[in-house]
């Protein structure tokens, strides 16, 4: 189950590696590394209860902090009903619990059960705002356990795994909102440890491109999200050896580049208004003395539309001379992964079922396997957020879904009506 503002959701996790038999290692010269390069395998979806039962098509959405790591554009959109010249948005999910087990998922996509013993996520981002200006960090970090021998006796004979990309961003907000573009240091990072406070460690950064379009009086939205191909390299400690259990570390962890472009349409009555001015942005206008083009008499609570529809598309490049993140598994095979681009499609609808009260969504995605000769595996996606009651803030109700071939993720959470 995970967490997201107090709720839980049910996940499995998994990672690999690809490594050398016990007899070459002993004939290899440990003091260098393994040329190969660990792939980071971002192929989960991962976020809010809403952002999952959409599908993961949320770059042309971009609302809130549960928005922002799909969108950094987000940091500078502000809520409809936004009515002060600063907001604080946080969201925290936490996936896969100790009681939930690993091997017979196949999380990865590779067809086969995955072989952590240990597994857990993390997403979590903060997000500020103030006038037309926005600031914010996010991170997703996975933990993950494999065998280093049959056995798999005591702590001594697994191994830890922790890969973590993060990102921290500013974002613009121009005109009367219509655009807003984000810029963010993006960073792919991860650690390798047995037993004891020693650990081998990777980094670096490249940087993240984010924008979104949001015409005043038209009910659709359009975003682009550009995530850089980022190679971590080996951070060696002082007298350290790319060496842990006996065998020998790589000398890279790759992130591959990707390019999401998402739009999301309203239709019904009031679609109109999908990207109405916040009080907060009119009275700013008023204050600078713009000119004011969106007529006054737009509410921020009026009707804009009771249908959402979402699409978005993943362009994931390929990268060169990398392996799968399993192979301290005792049980691993030899394989190469990522090595042609892949296309990852999206789509989600939500509909207003009771105006105020009750709101149904259903998605799809496509996630193309990184595995030579794997086929991709469709995802059905769903969830509604219901109404609960009005104190202090608005709350509500989540629950959502996302299933597959060989892989569930079911959750519940809690949040803020919006």
């Amino acid at each position: 189950m995970s967490r997201h503002l107090g709720g839980w959701r049910a996940l499995g996790c998994a990672l690999a590696l690809c490594t050398a038999s016990p007899a070459a290692w002993a004939q290899e010269d440990t003091s260098t590394p393994l040329p190969e390069r660990l792939y980071f395998n971002s192929g989960t979806l991962l976020g809010s209860a809403r952002v999952v039962a959409l599908g993961g098509a949320y770059v042309g959405i971009a609302e809130g902090a549960a928005g922002f790591p799909s969108n950094l554009t987000a940091l500078a959109q502000r809520a409809p009903a936004l009515d002060r010249d600063w907001d604080v948005g946080v969201t925290l999910s936490w996936l896969d619990l100790p009681f939930t087990g690993t091997r017979r998922r196949d999380v990865d996509n590779d067809g086969q059960p995955d072989e952590s013993v240990e597994s857990r996520q993390l997403l979590g981002a903060l997000t500020l705002q103030y006038k037309r200006f926005g600031i914010g960090f996010s991170w997703r970090n996975t933990r993950s356990a494999y065998c280093l021998t049959d056995a798999c006796a005591g702590q001594g004979g697994r191994l830890r795994v922790s890969l973590t990309q993060s990102v921290l961003a500013g974002s613009v907000a121009f005109g009367q909102d219509d655009f807003i573009l984000a810029l963010g240091l993006f960073s792919a990072q991860a650690s390798f440890s047995q037993l004891g406070d020693e650990s081998w460690r990777y980094g670096d950064t490249g940087v993240a491109v984010d924008m979104l379009y949001r015409p005043h009086g038209r009910p659709y939205r359009i975003g682009v999200s550009v995530r850089p191909e980022v190679v971590a390299d080996w951070r060696r400690d002082e007298g350290q050896l790319p060496v842990i259990a006996g065998r020998r570390l790589y000398a890279a962890v790759v992130a591959p580049a990707v390019l999401s472009i998402g739009a999301s349409w309203r239709l019904g009555d009031g679609a109109h208004h999908y990207n109405r001015l916040a009080p907060a942005a009119r009275r700013q206008l008023l204050v600078d003395g713009d000119a004011l083009t969106v007529p006054d008499e737009e509410s921020p609570n009026a009707p804009a539309g009771r249908w959402l529809i979402t699409a978005q598309v993943d362009l994931i490049s390929g990268v060169d001379n990398a392996v799968p993140v399993r192979a301290f598994a005792s049980t691993a095979e030899s394989a190469r992964v990522g090595a042609t681009s892949t296309i990852q499609p999206r789509l989600g609808a939500e509909w207003d079922a009771l105006v105020g009260l009750l709101r149904l969504r259903a998605g799809t995605w496509l996630e193309p396997s990184p595995f030579e000769g794997r086929n991709p595996r469709p995802h059905v996606t769903g969830g509604f957020e219901l109404f609960i009651l009005r104190y202090w803030e608005d709350w509500s109700l989540t629950a959502s879904f996302d299933m597959a071939s060989r892989y569930s993720n079911v959750g519940v959470s809690i949040g803020f009506w919006r």
